[in-house]
Parts: structure tokens; C-alpha cells; sequence
């Protein structure tokens, strides 16, 4: 993970931060927003796991995988993971979007349910990490169905952990509850484990939003607790 890398996502990291602060001024927005660097970096992230560990975790998510507003995905959880568990991890990370928004990116196919296909990761593990974007700009009555969907995608994967979505200061106490309300039902309904992130003291930056590199190491201890105590589903 060189200097050149870590330059080219604290850029991106800054953007998508800086957006995330004002997320109203992308809502539904379709103004010509040029996707292509992010899915570009989305790509090629994909290529460039993070450690060399004996298992393979591949973590599905939002900015919060990319380390936004930080140094990149090198300071995010998926990354620290590696430094708790003997894990290779694989993220698939795209800014803004969730189970119900595509962000950004509008006319391009990244709900997490749209980016899971047959040439997916291969993996033994799945973190499914998300919420905060159908909170903020999302649909949360939808994303109970949403994750089922998901989760059902996922169902021969040995073991599938979901994560919700910090308290959010900004947001909707009510859409906050319903988002963190569904993912818990459809881990449930699915029998995956269901990590809830609300009160378990995520330090966000000035944006209320992303997490601060504490917030990143905090969530990193709490997915390689649960994914310990989890063991295989399947």
C-alpha cells in the first residue's frame, strides 16, 4: 500500500466526507456527478486485499470502508482487521451508497444488493457493513426487504455478519430506529448475527458522520469480536 494510493484516497475521502456533512444536496441528485473514479477505485481496491492471512473476509459497505475523511481504506476497519484475526481482507466499498440508495451514483447498479452477482467475491466470510446511507438519504422502510434480499444472495456463504449503522447525530432518531430495527429482523429471519453499532461509543469526525480513526479501530474490535464468537452458519 504505497504513498501514491494513500494520497489518491485521501482525496477521495475528503470529497465524499465533505458531502457527507451536506447529504441532502445529493439526494436523488442526477446532475452529470461523474461516477467513474469511484467505481474505478471500487475495482481496483477489490484487487489489492489486505493482509495474507489463512481466511478470506470480504467486507461489503459504504465510505466507512474506504476510510473517509482519514488517510484511505489503510485506516478504515476492514484493514484493521487484519491486525485481530489471521484474515486476507477484500473490500468492496463504494461512498454514499446502501441497501436502498445508490448514492452518487444514481444510474449505476451499486445497492449492495446490485454489486453481489456470481462473479462476487469468493469468500469465507461476508461483513455486510452499512444503514448510515438509507438513514440519511436512504429508504428505511424498504431496507428490511433490501437485506432479506441480500442476505438470501448470501446464503451459502459460511458465515455472513451484519453490521448497522452508529448513532448519527444529524439524523432522524426514527429512520435511525427503523434501519437498525430491519437489518436486526433480517439477520435474524436469515439466522446470521447481527451487530448493532448504536451506543458502542463510535467517535464521529466534525461531519457526524464518519468515523475518526478511533471510531474505525472501535468498529474493527467489534467485528473480530463477533465474527469469533459467530463461527461458521453454515
Amino acid at each position: 500500500m504505497g504513498e501514491e494510493r494513500g494520497r489518491r484516497w485521501l482525496a477521495v475521502g475528503l470529497v465524499v466526507a465533505a458531502a457527507g456533512a451536506g447529504f441532502a444536496v445529493w439526494l436523488g441528485r442526477d446532475d452529470g456527478f461523474d461516477c467513474g473514479p469511484l467505481l474505478e477505485d471500487r475495482t481496483r481496491l477489490m484487487g489489492e486485499p489486505f493482509g495474507q492471512g489463512s481466511r478470506t473476509v470480504a467486507a461489503l459497505g459504504d465510505s466507512y470502508t474506504l476510510g473517509s475523511g482519514l488517510s484511505g481504506p489503510e485506516a478504515a476497519w476492514p484493514a484493521a482487521l487484519t491486525s485481530r484475526l489471521d484474515v486476507s481482507v477484500v473490500v468492496d466499498g463504494v461512498g454514499s451508497t446502501g441497501f436502498t440508495t445508490r448514492g452518487f451514483c444514481p444510474g449505476d447498479d451499486v445497492t449492495y444488493g446490485e454489486r453481489v452477482d456470481d462473479d462476487w467475491i469468493d469468500a469465507d466470510t461476508v461483513v455486510v457493513q452499512g444503514g448510515v446511507n438509507d438513514v440519511l438519504a436512504g429508504r428505511p422502510d424498504d431496507v428490511a426487504a433490501a437485506a432479506g434480499d441480500l442476505l438470501a444472495e448470501l446464503e451459502d456463504v459460511p458465515t455472513v455478519l451484519l453490521v448497522g449503522p452508529p448513532n448519527l447525530p444529524g439524523a432522524d432518531p426514527a429512520d435511525l430506529r427503523t434501519v437498525d430495527d430491519a437489518l436486526r429482523s433480517a439477520a435474524d429471519d436469515a439466522g446470521r448475527p447481527y451487530l448493532p453499532l448504536i451506543g458502542a461509543g463510535i467517535e464521529l469526525q466534525p461531519d457526524l458522520v464518519h468515523p475518526t480513526a478511533a471510531g474505525q479501530q472501535r468498529i474493527a474490535d467489534l467485528v473480530a469480536l463477533a465474527l469469533a464468537a459467530a463461527g461458521p452458519q453454515q
